[in-house]
């Protein structure tokens, strides 16, 4: 364990100086006040049980990191990696996409954690179910809160024969599709077919509104 050292600050300096590098400066129930210019490495929290680091500005907390490493941006109870609550700018976002070398089948998987873009890239075998969830290990369910939405792009390729989603599963649970212009697209041969869902959850209990569309491009 580190060396546990008073700290004493001078107040016509009101500087902290630099600690030795095998000494801890211990901020347990306290918090660092007036600070224009700081060379942080490291904070390191993990003596504090159930603690949470928070970064004040004007009086008001702007940014909150918590011990299960959520962090919030204008909210002090951020619910996932990152929680911004107020409007945001930027710039540009690169998204990861899963692109795979084989066939839209009977029935396909999606694991909204991986990524939300899928893209199979050998001639579709046949028309397919599609399972959408967490992954392997968490449910779809358990990542959505009430009110909350996300949209995910199934990306299939036809070769001469056509085939296409037919149904769609949340969580292993058939659930009903509302398609764009009222009913299911039918299937476009020597095409790249882009299917569109967005999932709505509507009520605690698994209940999600799911709204479809397929987009054919060749």
């Amino acid at each position: 364990m580190a060396n546990r050292i008073p700290l004493v600050v001078v107040s016509s300096e009101l500087l902290i100086k630099e600690l030795p590098a095998t000494d801890d400066l211990d901020l347990a129930n306290s918090s660092i006040r007036n600070v224009t210019t700081a060379n942080v490495t490291t904070i390191n929290t993990s003596t504090l049980t159930g603690t949470t680091l928070s970064i004040t500005t004007g009086g008001t907390e702007s940014i909150r990191i918590t011990n299960t490493s959520n962090v919030g941006i204008g909210t002090t109870t951020p619910s996932s990696k990152l929680h911004i609550v107020g409007s945001t700018t930027l710039q540009e976002i690169l998204e990861r996409a899963n692109v795979s070398a084989t066939a839209m089948s009977t029935n396909n998987t999606v694991d909204i954690l991986e990524c939300a873009v899928h893209l199979y890239t050998v001639n579709s075998s046949a028309n397919s179910t599609l399972n959408i969830r967490g992954n392997s290990t968490v449910t779809l369910n358990s990542i959505m809160s009430v009110n909350q939405a996300l949209t995910l792009a199934f990306v299939v390729t036809n070769g001469a024969t056509a085939y296409k989603v037919s149904n769609v599963h949340l969580d292993g649970a058939n659930t009903t599709i509302r398609w764009s212009g009222g009913s299911s697209p039918t299937a476009c041969s020597n095409s790249t077919e882009a299917y569109a869902f967005t999932i709505i959850k509507i009520g605690a209990a698994a209940q999600y509104t799911l709204l479809g569309s397929k987009t054919s491009f060749s």
